[in-house]
Parts: C-alpha cells; structure tokens; sequence
C-alpha cells in the first residue's frame, strides 16, 4: 500500500491553525492528505469579549482545548497535539515573564519536542509562522524558530536513517500574506486620523511596523470551495473569534470572498523556483496522492 501523504502544520496557540491556514488544511484533508496539527501553547493570554466566567487560567485553558477540538472537527484534520507550554502573551506584556511561557523556553529544548513530533508523524510538508510572527507575536517567532530547526535536524537524520521509506519532511512553508494590501490600509488609517501604530482589539498590533516586512510569496493555494469549513472553525474558538478583522467585515460579500479565496506562503525550503506554486506537495515523492 502506497503511504499517505502527511501535511503537519506547526502553531503557536490555540485558533491559529483556523484563523490563519484554515481553507489550505481543510482542502488537503478533505483532498485525503493526513493533516496533523501541533499547538505549542495553551492560548491563556488571549483577550475574550466576556471574560466573566474566564477568570482564572486553569478556566480559559480549558475553553480553549475544548474549542480547538471542534475547530479540529470542522476542518477535518487527522490529529491534533499540544506542546505544555504557557502563552506569552503580546511583546512588553507580563505574560513575556511567567516561567512556563513559551519565550522563556530555549529554542534548542521546544524544538527537540517538535522533532519527536516530527518521528512520530513522518510529514512531507511542512507549515508554521512566518519569521516575524505575522504580526510581531512572540510566540508565533519561537514557534517558526523551533519548527525550522526540528526541519532540518529531521530531514539530516532521515538521510542517515531511513525511516520505513520515509525521506523526511520535503519541503517547509510559512505562512505569507501580500503588504500591498496592509499599505493600503494604513494609508485609509491615516487619512482617518488613526493611530496605525497602535490598531487591535487591544491596540497592540504596529501596521506601520508589519507593512515593512517582507514576506514573499511563492505559493497560492486556492481554498475557495473551503472557505465555508474555515468559517465553521474560526467560529468554535468562540472565545476569540469577533467574525474576522473589522475592516474584512465591512467588504461586501462577493468582493470578501475575492480577498479570502487564496492562503499564501513563502517557500522555505527547498528554494523557490520560478513562478508560483498552487500545490503544496508539487514535486514531492507525494505529488501523484
């Protein structure tokens, strides 16, 4: 029997894997890839719109497990696991000081942790956090630190021992997303008379300092007919979920699902070639699944 293709996606807290590459997991599994998911944090520092009955750590822990577990359902994945660390919470917060924090933990021991989830699940591909953390999170930078290594360290091992066929992880994505658009945005902001350096729910995210990063995009995957399982997951993490950014809310919807239709990534590894992907497992010993 040929093996099946395996998809693992690596992710800092809890909603990040619906919020984020929701359509691109929710297509490969129902595509019949095996789709693993890591979750390194218990998401504890999130903000809720009610947190009346959250109001202890232990209690939103829970809430969070339980609702990624239904997020889970709903994009139809194989597996989720979940690293024991604590959220960090934003840069400059308390949370950044809590011993079990997931920055607190060297690099070197969060990756050996993702390497054993790496011999244990055996992925083709592999996606997780872009180097500056979408939106400069912490904990989304350690999570593509440690991820990144465990790559490597997996792919140098399986040359050396092969693994019942397995050659280890082929290629390696983060999750990428165009600046035009972010640009733009500021430039409304601006106009408006907004502070683009403080914008969130929690007036913590710095537009002006994202729409300097450069995350290029070598991949598009088309997730539109997948959109609707997306939606269904981002609502079970009900905690956190406000139906999307304000301003995705304000577009009509034909023209919002033109903006959501495609998930992108930069290719990490191998190097990008000309062009831009539509398939994940393009030129993969897997690409015939």
């Amino acid at each position: 029997m040929p093996r099946r293709p395996v998809l693992l996606g690596i992710f800092a807290h809890p909603d990040d894997e619906s919020f984020g590459p929701g359509g691109v997991l929710a297509r490969y599994a129902a595509e019949g890839v095996a789709v693993h998911i890591i979750i390194a944090t218990d998401g504890i520092a999130g903000s809720v719109g009610d947190p009346s009955n959250l109001a202890n750590h232990d209690t939103l822990a829970q809430v969070r497990s339980a609702e990624l577990a239904n997020a889970i359902l709903a994009l139809g994945a194989t597996s989720v696991w979940s690293l024991p660390y604590r959220d960090s919470g934003m840069r400059g917060s308390p949370d950044n000081d809590h011993p079990d924090a997931l920055i607190r933990q060297p690099v070197e021991l969060v990756a050996q942790e993702v390497l054993g989830h790496f011999r244990r699940l055996r992925p083709d591909v592999v996606i997780t956090h872009d180097p500056y953390g979408g939106y400069g999170h912490p904990d989304h930078i350690r999570v593509c630190e440690a991820a990144t290594a465990a790559f490597y360290v997996a792919r140098g091992v399986a040359a050396q021992q092969p693994d019942g066929g397995w050659r280890g992880p082929q290629k390696l994505y983060y999750t990428a997303f165009p600046k035009d658009m972010v640009r733009f945005f500021l430039r409304i902001g601006k106009l408006m008379g907004r502070d683009m350096t403080k914008f969130g729910r929690n007036q913590d995210i710095n537009l002006v300092e994202i729409a300097q990063w450069d995350t290029p995009v070598h991949t598009r995957i088309d997730v539109s007919a997948y959109l609707p399982a997306k939606e269904r997951a981002s609502i079970a993490h009900a905690s956190q979920y406000s139906g999307g950014p304000s301003w995705l809310r304000a577009i009509p919807g034909p023209l919002r699902a033109r903006f959501t239709r495609y998930e992108m990534f930069t290719r990490a590894f191998p190097a990008p070639g000309v062009g831009i992907e539509n398939d994940l497992f393009a030129g993969t010993a897997m690409s015939d699944r």
